[in-house]
C-alpha cells in the first residue's frame, strides 16, 4: 500500500484556541509523566538484538479508578511496522509484560514488529513506540478516563561492549488527560472523547486531550566528561513527535530535530539537527547528529550541559518533508563508575516538557457490529 507524505500546517485560529484554552486550564493542560491520564506515551521501547545488542523492555501499566476499563494499545517500530492489540483492566489493576518473550501478568501482547512497514525509511526496526489510550469495550471509540498510569524497565541483557553486561533503567510514561470545557473530562466510557478515531492534543475543550510540550529540555553529564566517581560515555536520545497516525492507510509526519545546547558557564552551542521519523532513537553524537560533537565534553568544556530540543519545519536540509511538531522524548546515558574504563550501567529518564504545541493520534475504530465491512 502506498504511503502518503503530508505536511500539516498550524492555522492562527488554532494557535489562538491554545492561548484560550491555555488560560483556561491554567493549572495544567501539557502532557507530562507525573499525571494520570486517558492517552499513554511510552518513546522508547526496544528488543534490539542487532549490532551485538541484546535488548528488552518490561511494560507496566495500571488502573487506578474503583470500575475497569479497555486499552487499546500499538507498537510502532522505527522503519512504521506496527502491531496493535487490546486488553481490560478491572478496578484497581495493574497488569506487565516482557516485551521481548511476551511473558505478562494478565496482559499478553503480540511480539513487538520487527519488520519494516515502509521500506523507503530509515531507523532500527527492532526499537520504537507503545502508544495506549482507553477505549470502549467494543474498540469504536476513545473514551475520557483519567486514571491510567504507566512506566517501562528498559534492559541491556548481553552487552558484550560493557564492563557490566546486564544494565537497566526505568522511566515513566508521558500521559495526556482527557479534558472538558472546564478542566479535567468526566469519566465516560458510553460516549466517545471527540470524534472516533481522532484523539486531539490541544488541550482547549470538550473532546480534547492535553496538548504537546512544544519543545523538551534536558540537563546532562557531555559524551566524555567526568565528575568525581562517575563517567559518561555516550548520551542517547529517544524522541516521538505528537503527529501520530496508527491507521492501517497511515501518512508519514516526520520533523527536524533542532537543538540547542549550553554548558554551565551559559554559552550556548547551535547547529546540531537530525531528521527524523514520527519514532527516533539517536545518539547524540557526531555521526549521526550533524554537528553532534555540541554534545562533547571537548566542545562544551564543563562537566554540566543542557539542551533544548524542537520538533521543526526545515526542507531541506533533510530529503523528506517536514512539519512542526510537539515532541516526548527519554535521555538514556551509559555511565562508567571509576576506576573502571567501561559502561558499568544506563542512566535514563523522561525529559522535561515546556511550552505548548497541538497534535493528535489517529487509529483504526472496530466497526460498529453488523456493519457492512470493506
Amino acid at each position: 500500500m502506498r504511503k502518503i507524505w503530508q505536511v500539516s500546517l498550524i492555522t492562527a485560529t488554532t494557535i489562538v484556541a491554545l492561548v484560550a484554552g491555555g488560560s483556561a486550564f491554567a493549572l495544567q493542560n501539557v502532557a507530562n509523566t507525573s499525571q494520570k491520564g486517558s492517552l499513554l506515551v511510552w518513546p522508547l521501547i526496544t528488543v534490539d538484538h542487532l549490532n551485538g545488542a541484546s535488548g528488552d523492555t518490561v511494560v507496566e501499566i495500571s488502573n487506578d479508578a474503583n470500575v475497569g476499563i479497555h486499552v487499546e494499545c500499538e507498537y510502532v517500530n522505527e522503519r512504521k511496522g506496527r502491531v496493535n492489540f487490546d486488553f481490560t483492566l478491572t478496578a484497581k489493576q495493574t497488569a506487565s509484560w516482557d516485551v521481548l518473550t511476551t511473558a505478562g501478568d494478565h496482559v499478553f501482547p503480540p511480539p513487538f514488529p520487527t519488520h519494516s512497514g515502509n521500506p523507503d525509511f530509515f531507523g532500527n526496526p527492532q526499537r520504537g513506540e507503545l502508544i495506549c489510550f482507553a477505549t470502549n469495550p467494543a474498540r469504536g471509540f476513545q473514551v475520557a478516563f483519567n486514571h491510567l498510569t504507566g512506566t517501562a524497565t528498559v534492559l541491556s541483557l548481553n552487552d558484550t561492549t560493557a564492563a557490566q553486561p546486564q544494565q537497566a533503567f526505568k522511566y515513566n510514561a508521558w500521559a495526556f488527560a482527557a479534558r472538558s470545557d472546564t478542566g479535567l473530562a468526566l469519566d465516560n466510557t458510553t460516549r466517545p472523547q471527540g470524534a472516533p478515531g481522532q484523539l486531539l492534543l490541544t488541550g482547549n475543550g470538550a473532546g480534547t486531550y492535553d496538548a504537546c510540550p512544544a519543545y523538551n529540555i534536558a540537563n546532562f553529564m557531555p559524551n566524555g566528561a567526568t565528575l568525581g566517581n562517575l563517567r559518561t560515555l555516550n548520551n542517547t536520545l529517544a524522541v516521538v513527535s505528537c503527529n501520530q497516525d496508527l491507521r492501517e492507510s497511515y501518512i508519514i509526519h516526520a520533523t527536524k530535530l533542532d537543538f540547542t545546547v549550553w554548558n554551565s558557564n551559559e554559552a550556548s552551542f547551535t547547529g546540531a539537527f537530525y531528521c527524523a521519523d514520527s519514532v527516533t532513537t539517536v545518539n547524540l553524537a557526531d555521526p549521526p547528529v550533524t554537528a553532534g560533537r555540541n554534545f562533547d565534553f571537548f566542545v562544551l568544556k564543563t562537566k554540566n550541559a543542557r539542551f533544548e530540543v524542537r520538533g521543526i519545519s526545515a526542507t531541506p536540509p533533510c530529503r523528506f518533508p517536514t512539519q512542526v511538531s510537539g515532541l516526548l522524548g527519554v535521555l538514556k546515558s551509559s555511565a562508567g563508575i571509576l576506576p573502571g574504563r567501561g559502561s558499568d550501567g544506563l542512566i535514563g529518564n523522561t525529559l522535561h516538557g515546556a511550552g505548548i504545541l497541538p497534535g493528535f493520534v489517529l487509529w483504526d475504530p472496530a466497526p460498529p457490529v453488523g456493519a457492512p465491512r470493506h
